[in-house]
């Protein structure tokens, strides 16, 4: 959750060149991340930790959790961010425990959200790489890019 406000703050610099107050993001933070520990504690006692729509045409929102990688991988969670000509892109590396190895976010200019997608992917596997891992599972929300990363394509 800090990390998440920290990229909100991150992006409203980037795409809406509102002024940083360096505390503000991190009081922003902390507030969120406490209120997500009380609701998340109410959640869990109240519904099941997952569960999946019956179908595709079904557009109620449902519960996801993040889920640890298998013991001895990584994970690279990585997504971006758009707005009608900026793009940013950020990336998470977690070990199977769950701890964060590394966490990165950059602004990739003009470009279509596709390329943003893939770039972020590729530069996330690049610095798991680069660090020396080799068991690496990819956690994005656009299909497209980690398939083609899978040769399914």
């Amino acid at each position: 959750m800090r990390l998440w406000r920290i990229w909100k703050t991150h992006n409203n610099k980037v795409f809406r060149d509102e002024l940083l107050q360096p505390m503000a993001p991190l009081i922003r933070a902390k507030k969120a991340s406490a209120e997500w520990r009380i609701r998340h504690k109410l959640t869990l006692s109240l519904h099941p930790p997952i569960f999946y729509p019956q179908s595709s045409d079904n557009k109620q929102s449902y519960w996801v959790a993040w889920r640890k990688p298998q013991y001895g991988f990584i994970k690279v969670n990585f997504d971006r961010s758009k707005s009608s000509n900026q793009a940013a892109g950020g990336f998470v590396l977690r070990n199977w425990e769950g701890k964060f190895i590394q966490v990165v976010s950059f602004n990739l200019g003009a470009t279509s959200i596709l390329v943003a997608e893939a770039t972020t992917m590729r530069n996330g596997l690049r610095v798991a790489a680069q660090a020396g891992y080799t068991d690496i599972q990819l956690e994005g929300d656009n299909t497209i890019p980690i398939q083609a990363a899978q040769g399914h394509m």
